[in-house]
């Protein structure tokens, strides 16, 4: 059953935080953008600031839709440890993002290690907000 009440809309609020500020860095001149960009073969910093805005917006909008659906998740499944909450992050980044990604990836020939870039930033968010919601009740 799909739990609803009981949800932490602070922690929630953290986790969409994390996400934005760890996918921040991530992506960042002194992340992994210019390793980004050579295996993608796109410039963020040359690209339009319409269309630069545009996924901004998107992937702020994703980020908290992902905090929400991970909290209800964490939620219905009664995960209240950090242990178990780690254990479902992990899981569910395994099911849901790692498993998912990789086919677009591959047929867009991007290659392992361009999946591996962008799917480990996920492992990382799923993971630490996995077992800060399910601890901050």
């Amino acid at each position: 059953m799909i739990e609803f009440s009981g949800l932490n809309y602070w922690a929630i609020l953290v986790a969409w935080l994390i996400n934005l500020i760890v996918g921040s860095i991530w992506y960042s001149p002194a992340g992994f953008q210019k390793l980004w960009s050579r295996m993608s073969g796109v410039n963020m910093m040359k690209m339009p600031k319409s269309e630069a805005n545009r996924a901004i917006v998107l992937v702020a909008l994703s980020a908290l839709l992902q905090s929400i659906v991970l909290a209800v998740v964490l939620n219905s499944m009664h995960i209240v440890t950090a242990e178990k909450g780690a254990e479902a992050g992990l899981m569910l980044w395994f099911g849901l993002t790692a498993i998912t990604t990789i086919g677009n990836t591959l047929y867009s020939r991007l290659g392992l290690k361009f999946w591996w870039l962008n799917a480990s930033l996920f492992l990382v968010v799923m993971v630490v907000n996995s077992v800060i919601l399910a601890v901050w009740r």
